[in-house]
């Protein structure tokens, strides 16, 4: 009975090791699947951050553009207001520059008289020289 006993015990011993086998052979293989899973969400996670930047891009350039568009807005502006202030000093100077001055004569019957030195700048050719308005 040695000899059975023996070959029993062994037996027994490879049954628990077939299954200590197969259960380790389970746990692979949800190991495995769990790796999957795991692999399927970090490709999801990739493709949202490729998305996401690619939006993040788009909106960068959109603001980029948005803020140039009123940069130029205002340089616009800013010209169009040194032109007018440039035009309003050019105007003042021409009134108040010495060439442009037109001095009256009072005549003996109340008009006035522009003086012949400066009416020929001032009027033109077909004006009246004596009253100073168009005939």
């Amino acid at each position: 009975m040695g000899v059975l006993a023996g070959l029993a015990r062994c037996q027994r011993e490879a049954e628990e090791v077939a299954e200590l086998m197969r259960q380790n052979v389970v746990r692979a293989l949800e190991r495995e699947g769990h790796l999957e899973q795991l692999q399927s969400r970090a490709q999801d996670l990739r493709q949202a951050s490729e998305a996401f930047t690619r939006t993040a891009q788009t909106v960068t350039r959109r603001q980029r553009r948005r803020q140039r568009r009123w940069h130029l807005v205002a340089l616009g502006l800013s010209l169009l207001l040194l032109f007018i202030l440039g035009l309003a000093l050019a105007l003042a100077l021409a009134r108040s520059s010495p060439g442009t001055v037109t001095s009256t004569v009072p005549t003996a019957r109340g008009e006035t008289k522009h003086p012949p030195s400066t009416a020929g700048t001032l009027l033109g050719p077909s004006d009246d020289r004596t009253t100073g308005s168009p005939q």
